[in-house]
């Protein structure tokens, strides 16, 4: 008999071989969520990257008309919106909002609005973050030609369109039909300076004046009459001016000669005449000791005119600072020194009023052809320098021109355009603080009503003429572009469906009126290949700012009570009041939102102990901090690039000159995760929010993309 002998699996062992494949699989589903963070995160890396490298490009594309500096800011609720003032104090990764001073601690309360004294401030994104670094000075640009601004009223409608650069800029209109003094302020060319000499009538006060020149007249040149022995400019006409004047001059500490700058607007009013200065026959005449005595433009009062002693003829600068004036005011055609803001407007209620500016200044055509002298005596463009600050840093922007589309059996076929940032935050959507998003705070024209508390996720500007290009409302025929939000998609569409007359578009234009801003809308024929920039705001709280480096830093006295100021640098081993020196004698200190920033010094003078010597156009890092006299502040270590045992030396009257900024940075910041806002009915729930919110600041990525860049004008 033959025995069957057949194989088989076991119970058993088919368990085994389950247990099995139940271990790998819970190993391998274990990998999946640290393997997805890391995808995610490398993502978030390269799009940062890519917005980085994108905004490094567009700067670098208008290097000429760079800013001299961007510094930190503090905010605070003057009851009809934000004011913001400069803060150098602020180190770049503090990115919390202000604490409450009496409490020495923060606090935030169920809306998201940060509190101080009891009183709400503003919504706790607008005054942290990137956002705490957001004030442009400097930023420069020749007056542009002169055209017609659509939108304007007839007669008010021509003129020269400047856009700001970092625009929408904070902007609050007042009654008089202009905005709050110097939140943004506009100022020209350096005047041309000449030598004048009192004893031989140089110059003469009822001669002919020349605008955009002055006269620097030393102490010894002086007459008996005005200001007699001390230095002093001479500017006409002597008509109503505020002009910004910038020095050098030597000042006495402690019995020692010392060398400082100051930058300072004086108001030249005939109808007010200040002490500093004077008018005679066609010329104003101010005196520069007295001047020292005057607050600086940063708000610092570090001189007395009794230890003055005289100022460096060569680095006497004076310009001429614009004046604003209304909407329905005529440009005065022998005054190109002013300016208009359009496109403006003010959204939100009580601690989040926001008044704001697009970014669009129509300066008086007159100045494209007005040319003034350089130092150098060259005939150049009347420039327009502008100081302001960032409206919000986390609105993003694209500009390019919109793509010409094809003609296909006689109709358009637009193109479809990529925005950098992919994914795009709609409105109604929730914040990182589990609030609605109710858009990005600009009150601009739409196709559809909105709420009363919501503006639009996404604005297309034309940037030649300051005028919004309607859209965004899918199946809407009068929508020139729809976006695809989820990949960050845009496209552009014939709206009135003629191919022959090309793409054309719903425009509104600014008015310039706060009580009406905004023009019935137009219809443009063809918007093919108009310069465009789109806004936005993106999924992630992703936020794109430049750092940079002052153009020229001015060497302190001292450091204040508040630090450093903007654009000062400060000699190590300076003798404080009481003659005792202050910091390391061989360190340069600076504001400490400097640091990791890169300076050039022309010259610096150093000893070993066996004479005096120079270093010449060195470059060195801002790479620490150290209290110094109960600051913080950043260095920069002059021995990186010196002997051994190397000091500062002040034989020379000075120990360095010619500190520049060297370096540009962008850094782009993101944070994908959320945190709770609580209510009254939590205990303590104002320092809890603050709690929370600093918990979910740990969370930020950044990246930062750098480049040598001095570029700049002031």
């Amino acid at each position: 008999m033959r025995m069957s002998k057949r194989s088989g699996t076991t119970l058993i062992e088919v368990l085994v071989v389950i247990v099995v494949f139940l271990v790998g699989i819970l190993a391998i589903v274990q990998v999946f969520p640290p393997g997805l963070t890391i995808l995610r995160r490398t993502r978030d890396v390269t799009r940062a990257s890519q917005l980085g490298t994108s905004e490094m490009s567009r700067i670098r594309g208008q290097a000429s008309d760079l800013p001299e500096m961007i510094v930190p800011v503090t905010y605070t609720n003057t009851g009809t919106g934000l004011r913001v003032t400069i803060d150098t104090n602020r180190k770049r990764n503090d990115l919390m909002p202000a604490i409450d001073p009496g409490l020495g601690k923060g606090q935030i309360n169920e809306k998201g609005q940060v509190m101080i004294g009891g009183n709400p401030t503003s919504n706790w994104q607008l005054v942290s973050g990137a956002n705490l670094f957001n004030r442009v000075i400097g930023e420069s640009t020749p007056v542009p030609a002169p055209r017609r601004v659509p939108g304007l009223p007839p007669g008010q409608n021509f003129g020269s369109v400047l856009q700001l650069i970092f625009g929408p800029a904070y902007y609050y209109s007042q009654p008089n039909g202009i905005g709050e003094p110097d939140v943004v302020q506009v100022y020209g060319n350096d005047y041309q300076r000449r030598y004048g000499n009192r004893d031989f009538n140089q110059p003469n006060p009822f001669g002919r004046v020349r605008e955009g020149e002055f006269y620097y007249v030393a102490a010894d040149d002086t007459d008996d009459t005005y200001f007699p022995n001390e230095d002093q400019i001479w500017v006409g006409p002597s008509l109503a001016r505020n002009l910004r004047v910038a020095f050098s001059f030597a000042y006495s500490v402690n019995g020692q000669p010392a060398q400082f700058d100051v930058i300072v607007k004086a108001v030249l009013d005939p109808n007010n005449i200040p002490p500093y200065a004077l008018r005679v026959g066609n010329y104003w005449v101010v005196s520069l000791p007295e001047l020292v005595a005057v607050p600086d433009i940063y708000g610092d009062q570090n001189f007395v005119k009794a230890n003055y002693l005289y100022a460096e003829g060569e680095s006497v600068r004076v310009q001429r600072i614009y004046d604003e004036i209304p909407l329905a005011q005529t440009f005065d055609p022998n005054d190109p020194y002013q300016y208009k803001v359009i496109g403006s407007g003010t959204v939100g209620t009580g601690p989040d009023t926001r008044g704001y500016a697009l970014g669009t200044l129509l300066c008086n055509p007159v100045g494209f052809g007005t040319r003034v002298r350089s130092q150098a005596g060259v005939s150049e463009a009347l420039e327009a320098k502008v100081d302001y600050s960032v409206f919000d840093w986390r609105i993003l922007k694209d500009e390019f021109r919109v793509p010409v589309p094809e003609t296909v059996g006689g109709a358009l076929l637009p193109k479809q355009v990529k925005l950098t940032a992919g994914s795009i935050k709609p409105r109604g959507t929730e914040e990182p603080d589990q609030l609605a998003y109710h858009g990005m705070g600009l009150s601009t024209p739409t196709l559809v009503a909105l709420p009363s508390t919501d503006t639009d996720d996404i604005i297309v500007e034309d940037t030649d003429t300051g005028a919004i290009i309607l859209g965004n409302i899918e199946k809407n025929p009068d929508s020139a572009w729809t976006v695809d939000r989820s990949i960050g998609q845009i496209v552009f569409r014939d709206v009135d469906g003629n191919a022959a007359n090309g793409l054309s578009a719903w425009f509104q234009y600014p008015t310039g009126d706060p009580n009406n801003p905004w023009a019935p809308r137009v219809l443009v024929p063809d918007i093919s290949a108009r310069n465009i920039k789109v806004m936005y705001m993106a999924r992630g709280e992703w936020s794109v700012q430049p750092f940079k480096a002052a153009r020229q830093y001015r060497v302190s006295r001292y450091i204040g009570a508040n630090g450093l100021g903007p654009g000062e640098c400060f000699i190590g081993g300076s003798p404080d009041s009481g003659g005792n020196p202050v910091g390391q004698p061989f360190r340069l200190y600076f504001s400490p939102y400097d640091l990791g920033q890169k300076v050039n010094a022309g010259e610096v003078w150093l000893t070993t102990g066996a004479g005096p010597f120079a270093l010449y156009d060195q470059e060195f890092q801002i790479s620490g901090i150290e209290n110094i006299a109960g600051r913080d502040l950043a260095f920069a270590d002059i021995r990186d690039k010196a002997p051994a045992g190397s000091i500062f030396d002040g034989s020379q009257g000075y120990v360095a000159r010619r500190v520049r900024g060297a370096s540009l940075k962008v850094r782009v910041m993101w944070n994908p995760t959320n945190f709770r806002l609580e209510g009254s009915s939590v205990a303590n729930y104002l320092d809890t929010n603050y709690n929370n919110l600093e918990f979910w600041m740990r969370s930020w990525g950044r990246v930062e993309t750098e480049g040598l860049q001095i570029g700049g004008k002031n």
